[in-house]
């Protein structure tokens, strides 16, 4: 073995001088060649850099698929590599000694050009090492895209091997087990390369993390672990960020300041700290390049592209979701523009007479790297409610807070009400509302106030969208189906393959409110049962994504708490308000609540007959039965109605 490892230094050694020498003399040769010479030496560098790049992706496509098959070929080739060469090897002697005749002369052959191929192969692994540090110091994006297209592809190419290999499953049992087993396969590859690259992929672990009713639970459970625990950037890094954007050392700004670190999102960290006056504040310092943040963005706009065109996004429109990104992605990486925004917000809740049970934290400072804020004692709702996942039970709520939010109701149902009331004002009457309530941007202060963190990422919609979602809260907090699918062809930008009322009714409902209906429940991936494969979205709507995404989020939190809650009946008296201040008549009550009774009844007796619309209700709530019994999810609500 030390032998062995003494050859493998050596050749090491003689590999780095080797490719040295070689740069330098492919250099002079290019400059020596002609026009002719140097496009032969460009397409044999092109040709290397090929090959190179193959043997990366063959190898990372064996660890991703049969990892200790490529732990085992890796020593193999290593092992291989190392030896001397030829045919008067000691291995291929042996070889050819203890195994007689034309056998053993093959057997010495095969060894002698396994050493041959062996030192290729990690010629090339070398070469695209090269490659890639190169591309690290001059394009650092594009390096972070092939390394993500690198661990990626092979996710995208099992679950299309396994379309068709569980697609032939006739046995439903079996079926469902099998895609179960594949589930849990891509996701722990799928966190893997969260927890690697870090950076906006986390904020996609986060919305897969909540969105229980459309994401498998293999990926549920290992994308809510994404939630709060990315690995901290380095003391001395917030250092030097403070110090540049404050002016001055430490010292000059605090009288303490804890290295270590109490949260680390995705672009930022929260230090804890006590300014010179005594005052206790939140430091929340900028961790990520924002240049690396819009690529990762792009890396996975291409994704979602490729798994459109290879038929694996089950009708839905998910590049629509990254392009809404890059829309906002910008002032998240301005610290000033999120103080404006939290000032901002701050004040709107107190004017809508929330500022007793909803409050935002008090900014002190805000550069465009650093953001301090003075600091709320209190818990996160992320967790309290893992603190309950943990033991498996529902998140109790606490006394103050149950106190503080109990106009709205009892317990946690106060709560969510606070919340509902809270997007309806920033939604339907303001146009400007946070995009990210998520549970890790929540805390309970100690009066039981709910506080809402992370003012980064907001969106701003125009006065007709603004418009658009008061017409469709109140057709939809009244069940008036036929006005909610012509208001969505006169003024959405969803598109279906088949626009019937009843699809577009039912995807309002998925889309724009907390309700657990049955299409809100499918899940995305049940390649069988879910309704996009019958009735694809040929476009999604760009504008209204964050909108959807605070839903998913919300409806994911009531989840959790086991809760059954509409925001958009919530928002009823709000929508009003809104278009009445905008100068629009709003939908005559008398007719709404007329339209909600017959419209129950009519529904009613069509289940109680089974037929038409209700026997197509009857088979999704039989088949989300099955579902929640073989989940042993006791505590999901049941649906009762599909809209």
């Amino acid at each position: 073995m030390a032998a062995q490892r003494d050859r493998g230094a050596e050749w090491l050694a003689g590999a780095a001088a080797l490719a040295s020498g070689g740069i330098r003399e492919a250099v002079g040769a290019f400059s020596r060649a002609g026009w002719l010479g140097r496009a032969g030496l460009a397409a044999r560098a092109f040709g290397g850099a090929a090959r190179a790049f193959g043997t990366a992706a063959m190898g990372t496509a064996l660890r991703c698929w049969a990892p200790r098959a490529h732990s085992v070929l890796t020593v193999l080739v290593v092992a291989a590599a190392t030896t001397k060469r030829g045919e008067s090897s000691p291995l291929a002697r042996f070889v050819e000694a203890k195994i007689p005749g034309r056998a053993g002369r093959a057997g010495a052959r095969a060894v002698a050009a396994a050493s041959v191929r062996a030192r290729n192969t990690l010629r090339r692994w070398v070469t695209w090492q090269g490659i890639r540090l190169t591309m690290r110091v001059v394009a650092r994006r594009q390096q972070r895209k092939v390394d993500y297209s690198l661990r990626v592809a092979p996710v995208i190419a099992s679950y299309m091997a396994a379309k068709k290999r569980i697609g032939r499953i006739r046995d439903e049992e079996k079926r469902d087990q099998a895609w179960d087993r594949q589930h849990q396969w891509g996701a722990a590859r799928m966190r893997d390369v969260i927890e690697d690259f870090g950076g906006f992929y986390r904020k996609v672990g986060q919305i897969a993390g909540t969105a229980k009713q459309m994401m498998p639970a293999p990926y549920i459970e290992c994308f809510s672990k994404t939630m709060d625990n990315n690995p901290p950037v380095s003391f001395r890094a917030v250092r030097k960020t403070l110090e540049e954007s404050l002016g001055g050392a430490l010292g000059l700004h605090f009288a303490e300041l804890n290295r270590k670190p109490v949260a680390t999102a995705s672009i930022a960290q929260v230090h804890f700290g006590r300014l010179l006056d005594g005052r206790e504040v939140a430091v929340k310092v900028q961790a990520t390049d924002a240049a690396l943040m819009r690529g990762d963005i792009e890396s996975m706009l291409h994704t979602t592209k490729a798994m459109r065109w290879l038929g694996l996004d089950e009708g839905l429109d998910f590049p629509t979701i990254f392009r809404a990104y890059l829309d906002v992605i910008d002032e998240e990486f301005d610290f000033t523009i999120e103080g404006a925004k939290t000032e901002e917000f701050g004040k709107l809740l107190e004017g809508a007479g929330l500022g007793d049970r909803i409050a935002v934290p008090q900014v002190i400072t805000a550069t465009r790297r650093v953001l301090i804020m003075r600091r709320v004692r209190g818990a996160k709702l992320l967790t309290i409610f893992n603190r309950a996942s943990a033991s498996h039970k529902v998140p109790r709520c606490p006394s103050p807070v149950a106190k503080c939010h109990a106009a709205g109701g009892a317990g946690w149902e106060g709560v969510f009400h606070s919340m509902f009331v809270a997007w309806g004002v920033m939604m339907l009457k303001h146009g400007h509302f946070h995009t990210d309530p998520h549970p890790g941007n929540f805390m309970v202060a100690n009066d039981g106030k709910l506080i809402l963190l992370d003012w980064g990422q907001t969106k701003r919609v125009s006065h007709i969208e603004r418009m658009h979602m008061c017409r469709l809260s109140l057709y939809m907090a009244n069940e008036d189906h036929a006005s909610i699918a012509r208001e969505i062809e006169n003024h959405g930008a969803v598109r279906l393959e088949r626009p019937t009322t009843e699809a577009l009714s039912a995807l309002s409902y998925a889309y724009f409110d907390t309700r657990p209906s049955p299409l809100a429940e499918m899940n995305v991936m049940d390649f069988k049962n879910s309704p996009f494969v019958q009735n694809k979205i040929l476009q999604n709507t760009q504008e209204g994504f964050f909108a959807i995404r605070s839903v998913f989020l919300l409806r994911g939190m009531l989840s959790t708490c086991g809760l059954r809650m509409s925001m958009v009946e919530s928002w009823q008296s709000i929508a009003r308000e809104a278009m009445i201040a905008h100068g629009e008549a709003p939908p005559s009550r008398f007719r709404l609540k007329t339209k909600l009774v017959i419209n129950r009844s009519w529904l009613g007796l069509q289940r109680r007959l089974n037929l038409g619309t209700g026997a197509r209700v009857n088979a999704v709530e039989e088949y989300m039965a099955e579902k929640r019994e073989h989940a042993g999810m006791s505590l999901w609500p049941s649906s009762s109605s599909l809209f």
